[in-house]
């Protein structure tokens, strides 16, 4: 009974403080959805593709700078000022390295892809691991106070202004410099902002014994989130080569829109999930009943925004990016349905970090990566196509992998998982069947009026649906984000 009233007032703080989070940074997503797609009107495929190459190893060095300890400094019980100090120590010798090897390895990358300019853009975007070990503790120091609303606040400030430099830069013909300058804006800025609205600043040490528990707990994260990243990048780093800038940017832009209901959301919910679920070890039955619930809330926001956009992935590209993109449609559709196998995965990898067994995540992306490699070299002679293919398959295996997994610390199946899902599911089928039948009925045409059109059949009919045939699951998540009571987490509500 005490553990339970525990566990609801805890629900009760993290859903106060994660309504504010979200919000603010739902409205900045808008923001940053619109600056994107502008931004890709005024660049070329071409640019696209450099860009893609850069990042590559750039997101690889940026899980590496952190080496975990943003997540494993929140699942810690109690962190001592000593331990502070070395931490802060370590990532300020690592990064230094990290800035030395992106900032002289750009000759290497524009050697590999036969792309010169890619060292002097390299020169310039090294400087973002200078800023590192100024985001690393303070993010974590918020994230154990679940001062949610705070770190919204500071991240939407950096990501909005830099949306704006970004634009500016891509409609005065910068190119691939927009998105470059964007990214060094942007983590230059949330520095800045995290040392004034959170002043954290220790003196560096070096004493590895005071870390080491610590920096057990952030390798095998880190390890974990490498093997997740490059199997991400080995269309670029492994194809990339064969199929030029210009197929390599239809591929990226697919993938990068398919993502961004997951890229854009899903940090929002594990910034909460993490924090929380942390607090729910040695709690086998509750966690498995805050998860289904969280489960059920999610899949009623993420599922029609994936099912939707795979549904109106031709007039989505033509009208907004342009007849240049068109190549993108079928890769983007495809992408997209893959993306709700990959959303279930990042939920359990969450939950059972969480729950203080990083080493199955760490399982699951090996075993993603040793699927991936294969795949993709057999593939990509069957060029942008194939490779998608590839990539939703791995990703619907590692789906089920990774529910195998989490019975380890959750009383989970994937027949319970999906009766979570099932409202969203069902409705979004009937959402999908009026929007394909609008779009039948207009000959397929395409254009803003088509667009808005398409997205207005396709939120009504999806309400409509929830609405009618899952009431109480609506309720229940529209309770959870915009309401003042939490009827679901005392397990009165029942469908």
């Amino acid at each position: 009974m005490r553990h339970q009233q525990e566990h609801s007032e805890l629900v009760t703080k993290i859903l106060a403080g994660a309504r504010w989070a979200t919000a603010l940074r739902l409205a900045a997503q808008v923001f940053s959805w619109l600056s994107t797609i502008i931004v890709v009107r005024f660049i070329s495929p071409e640019d696209y593709g450099l860009n893609s190459m850069l990042s590559s190893p750039l997101v690889i060095m940026l899980l590496l700078s952190t080496l975990g300890l943003e997540a494993a400094l929140v699942q810690a019980k109690n962190i001592s000022p000593d331990e502070l100090q070395s931490i802060f120590g370590w990532l300020l010798i690592l990064n230094s390295i990290l800035f030395l090897a992106y900032y002289f390895g750009g000759a290497l990358l524009a050697s590999y892809f036969n792309e010169p300019r890619l060292g002097t853009l390299a020169k310039v975007m090294a400087v973002i691991f200078l800023l590192v070990p100024f985001r690393v503790i303070p993010n974590a120091l918020l994230d154990r106070d679940l001062d949610f609303k705070l770190r919204a606040q500071l991240e939407i400030t950096a990501t909005v202004i830099a949306a704006v430099v970004t634009l500016s830069i891509a409609y005065l013909g910068g190119g691939v410099w927009a998105l470059v300058i964007g990214v060094v804006v942007s983590k230059l800025l949330l520095s800045i902002l995290l040392m004034v609205f959170k002043p954290w600043f220790v003196i560096p040490r070096f004493n590895i014994a005071a870390t080491a528990k610590i920096l057990s707990v952030g390798g095998i994260v880190t390890l974990s989130g490498l093997l997740m990243l490059v199997s991400d990048q080995l269309v670029t780093l492994v194809a990339g080569p064969m199929l030029g800038a210009a197929l390599l940017g239809i591929y990226g832009m697919s993938a990068d829109f398919a993502s961004l209901p997951l890229a854009k959301g899903m940090p929002i919910i594990n910034q909460t999930m993490l924090p929380a679920f942390s607090r729910f070890q040695g709690h086998r039955d509750s966690a498995t009943y805050y998860l289904e619930k969280v489960l059920g809330v999610i899949s009623l926001a993420f599922i029609p925004m994936l099912v939707g956009m795979a549904c109106i992935a031709d007039t989505l590209v033509l009208t907004l990016l342009g007849e240049k993109w068109a190549p993108s449609i079928l890769p983007l559709a495809v992408l997209t349905l893959g993306m709700l196998f990959r959303m279930t995965a990042l939920q359990l990898k969450t939950v059972m970090t969480s729950m203080g067994r990083a080493d199955l995540p760490l399982k699951a992306n090996a075993l993603q990566f040793a699927l991936l490699l294969p795949l993709t070299i057999y593939t990509m002679q069957y060029g942008v196509v194939g490779l998608t293919i590839a990539w939703v398959i791995t990703e619907f295996l590692i789906m089920l992998v990774t529910i195998q997994m989490s019975k380890t610390v959750l009383d989970t199946a994937f027949s319970r998982l999906l009766q979570c899902y099932r409202p969203a599911l069902v409705s979004s089928a009937i959402m999908a069947l009026a929007v394909l039948g609008t779009k039948a009925l207009l000959g397929n045409q395409h254009g803003l009026t088509v667009l808005l059109l398409a997205i207005l059949i396709g939120a009504l009919s999806y309400y409509w649906a929830t609405r009618m045939l899952f009431n109480v699951a609506f309720r229940t998540a529209f309770d959870a984000v915009f309401g003042n009571r939490f009827k679901f987490f005392s397990g009165r509500t029942n469908e």
